[in-house]
């Protein structure tokens, strides 16, 4: 882009600026500015004296922003010593998230009892929604809540930065209507499904996606995807008869 030719008015800019810093900040401005000029070509040290940062600092900056995207704009230290106070109190070592099968646990030290979000497909969105929150907030690092979520890091950042922005709906939702009937897994498969995950709940195996997909293969030679039995078994409700289910056999046979 050549700017050569572009007329420029320092009082406009001043007025601009001054507008500008009400609503971002001065450091955050500086390094927008820094990057703009960088792009337009200007050397890395020239840049860096025009937003008056040291150039080291501006090297930095530029490199978070090239990997991490806009969100690295953000001075992270800045914004954790300006959080309200009400925040400051939830320090990130007394909150404990951990994947538990189809379940994501979150512990608070304040708090007797977790918090449970569910990671099935079909009910992901409460859980997506608060780690993206928690995350953006400091409260768990990103790389964590990638993890959790089986997210990779750059998609995880991604959401997070589009819920600040754009909200649940807009961000989470899945708005595809897509097939209204099954026709891969069909009534006889769903009943296989079912057969096997009751089974291997009385007999005390595995229900992973993993393990059933192999037990449905084995037994049924139908071969389904672990994400698929994944969905089918929230949809079906099964996550639910998990420790019912072994319960309530014991208890029919006691009965005469």
């Amino acid at each position: 882009m050549d700017c050569q030719n572009i007329e420029f008015s320092p009082e406009k800019s001043r007025e601009r600026v001054a507008k500008a810093v009400k609503v971002l900040g001065r450091k955050l401005l500086d390094r927008i500015i820094g990057f703009v000029l960088y792009l337009l070509g200007a050397k890395r040290k020239v840049a860096a004296e025009a937003v008056g940062m040291p150039e080291e600092s501006l090297k930095t900056a530029i490199g978070l922003i090239m990997r991490d995207g806009f969100s690295a704009f953000r001075d992270r230290r800045q914004s954790e010593a300006s959080r309200p106070s009400a925040n400051a109190s939830v320090e990130k070592s007394s909150i404990a998230v951990r994947r538990e099968g189809e379940w994501c646990v979150v512990e608070l030290a304040a708090s007797r009892e977790p918090l449970m979000l569910p990671l099935a497909r079909s009910d992901s969105v409460q859980a997506r929604t608060v780690l993206l929150s928690m995350a953006s907030a400091g409260w768990l690092s990103m790389q964590e809540a990638a993890s959790i979520l089986d997210l990779s890091y750059a998609h995880c950042r991604e959401l997070a930065d589009r819920l600040h922005r754009d909200g649940v709906v807009a961000t989470l939702v899945d708005k595809r209507q897509g097939q209204l009937q099954d026709y891969r897994v069909t009534p006889p498969v769903k009943a296989e499904i079912i057969q096997q995950f009751s089974a291997r709940c009385v007999a005390g195996y595995p229900t992973s996606s993993d393990a059933l997909a192999n037990a449905v293969h084995e037994h049924a030679k139908i071969k389904l995807s672990a994400r698929t039995l994944r969905w089918h078994v929230a949809k079906l409700g099964l996550a639910g008869i998990r420790e019912t289910l072994p319960k309530l056999l014991q208890s029919l046979k006691k009965k005469p």
